[in-house]
Formats: C-alpha cells, structure tokens, sequence
C-alpha cells in the first residue's frame, strides 16, 4: 500500500512538475513540430498544472472525491486526444502528459469507488474505438461535390497551394487568385490548425448541404483532404502558410504571389484595363494563427 501511495505521489508531481515546465516555454524546446505548434497553449498547461495539483490534493486529503476528478479529467484528455487524431496533428508533449495521466489512474485505482474506476476506463475504451473507427470512415466517404479542395498527388505538373482559414496572408493570397483567369490551374490545399478551422472550411464551401447527410459527408470528406495535407507538411516540417509545391519546389511566404504570377502568366497580370494589384499586405507567412 505505500509503494503504490508513494508511486501516486511521484505521478502527481511528475504532471505537475510537466505542465509548469511546458506553461513557461520549456517544452517547445523538445518539440518543436507543427503538431506542437498547433496544439500546446499556455493556458492549456496551467490548467494542467493546476488539475495535477487537484489529483495530489484529493489522494492526500479527500480520496472520496478522487473518483470524480479522475473521470473528469479522463474525459478531458479524451477529447484533446481525438483532437490530436481528427486534425492527423500529433503533439508529443501532450501525449506525454496523457501518458502520466494514465499512469496515475492505474495508481490511484485503489482509492477510487467502483462507479468511477467503471466509467474511467469506459471513456478511455470509447475513445479508443472512435479514433479506431475514425480514419477509415474518413477515407471511405465520397467527396462532396462543391467541395473545391485538393491533396497533393504525384502529378508534379499541378501547382498547389496551401493555406490554412486563419491566416490573413493567405486570404491575400486567396482573394488575388480569385481574379486571375488562370485559377483554375491551381489545386487549393487547406491545413487546419484546429476544429474551428475545419468547420469554417465546410461552412463556407458547402452552402447547399443543408441535409445533415449531406453536411456529414462535406464533413468527413473535408477533414480527409485536411488530414492529408497536414500530414504532408509535418512530415516536411513545414509550419508555415501559405506555401506553394510545383515541381518539388516548395515556395513560402512573401514569394508565393509573385511566383503565382510569374506560373501562371495570367492575361490580367499585366493588362492596363484591369490590373491585377497584388495583396496590401507586405506578404510573409502565418504560423499557428501568428502572421509575421
């Protein structure tokens, strides 16, 4: 009984001892990926601080309301998990996090009642079959038809732009685009940083999905091209948008216009009628909903 007393005590202070050191800025020393980037938030490690506190409180002071703060947090961690899967974001300094948070369920099981222990772990099993039943849904269901989206494929020849909703330079970029006849030429490729992002995608391309099957599959078919391409930029190390793949060449920031026109030679670049302006902004690149 002290060992496991004393193995709960190391968790705890291990989680806390975690999250102060990911809240003051440590962590992103050793990970330094998209997946981090996207996904760490201060406010998200002194929450975990604070929770990790909570846990060593309630096992030294209140075992009986131990039960309930595991479950809660397990339901939390759940969710930033399936987070993690949905977006193909992986951040290992939160999966580091979850990993002592588990092991310090397995410690405490023998301070928590049976109800709670129950449904500790029938959460953790729900989420495990949602991320197992997730990724091949995702890549089974038919593509939305008003969905302009692409990923990028083996055909060097195509011009691909990526961009991500958050990011002004992009919708700079974007609204140049748009007045180009050549637009057509160029397979747009959204990132998504977070769920909000995936959902201002579905809003704004599938207008007349009103039937929730219809928004379903605009759903899952959007977040099958996200996936795709956020994957494609981790697996680059390419946090930044938005950034243009012709050819192999990758292109980022302020250079992505002008080597749109310069690709594209499109008419309108360089009538006099209707000149073709470039965006007001500097140009630059966006990280994580920061543009420089």
């Amino acid at each position: 009984m002290r060992k496991r007393q004393t193995a709960l005590y190391a968790l705890g202070l291990a989680m806390l001892l975690y999250s102060l050191i990911n809240a003051l800025g440590s962590g992103r020393v050793l990970c330094g990926s998209l997946g981090c980037q996207a996904l760490q938030k201060p406010a998200l490690w002194w929450a975990g601080a604070a929770y990790a506190l909570m846990l060593l409180g309630a096992s030294h002071f209140r075992r009986p309301l131990l039960g309930g703060i595991v479950v809660v947090g397990m339901v939390v961690e759940s969710a930033l998990v399936l987070t993690q899967v949905i977006l193909n974001l992986y951040c290992p300094a939160c999966l580091g996090y979850t990993a002592l948070f588990l092991g310090f369920v397995v410690a405490a099981g023998f301070q928590m009642h049976a109800l709670a222990k129950k449904t500790t772990w029938a959460v953790a099993g729900a989420t495990l079959c949602a991320a197992v039943t997730f990724v091949p849904l995702a890549r089974t269901v038919c593509a939305c038809s008003e969905s302009p989206f692409s990923r990028v494929s083996g055909d060097d020849q195509a011009l691909y732009l990526f961009f991500e909703p958050t990011c002004g330079h992009c919708h700079s970029v974007l609204e140049m685009l748009e007045k180009m006849e050549a637009r057509n030429r160029v397979r747009l490729c959204p990132e998504a940083w977070s769920l909000a992002s995936v959902w201002a995608l579905v809003r704004d391309h599938c207008r007349t999905c009103t039937a929730w099957k219809d928004r379903a599959r605009c759903l899952l078919s959007t977040l099958t091209v996200v996936r795709a391409n956020n994957a494609f930029c981790m697996e680059r190390g390419l946090p930044y948008v938005p950034l243009i793949v012709h050819q192999g060449r990758i292109v980022t920031g302020a250079e992505v216009p002008g080597y749109l026109l310069s690709v594209l030679r499109d008419p309108l670049a360089t009538s006099e009628t209707h000149p073709l302006l470039l965006p007001g902004e500097p140009g630059g690149s966006c990280t994580v909903n920061a543009c420089d």
